[in-house]
């Protein structure tokens, strides 16, 4: 498991940042710099969401919101997957 995140991760960023300099061609510095910042916002406000869930939760409680997000990132992925803007 801890293999196949790592590549699904890996992959991740490097997808992400080339949906976002294909939707700006012209300005490729100016969309990897917001790419960059939003990324390192995104990973800081994610450890602190975490920090302050586990030491609010019980650890059942953890489990089930792990699985709860899980399954609506699963549900958005699915829902989205046919639309032509997106890709």
């Amino acid at each position: 498991m801890l293999i196949v995140w790592g590549l699904a991760y890996g992959g991740v960023s490097v997808g992400l940042q080339t949906w976002m300099i294909k939707a700006a061609p012209q300005a490729v510095e100016a969309a990897s710099s917001l790419w960059v910042a939003v990324f390192n916002l995104s990973i800081g406000l994610g450890a602190l969401a975490g920090g302050v869930i586990v030491d609010t939760l019980t650890l059942q409680g953890v489990l089930w919101l792990g699985g709860a997000c899980a399954l609506a990132a699963a549900l958005a992925v699915w829902s989205t997957r046919t639309d032509e803007n997106l890709r």
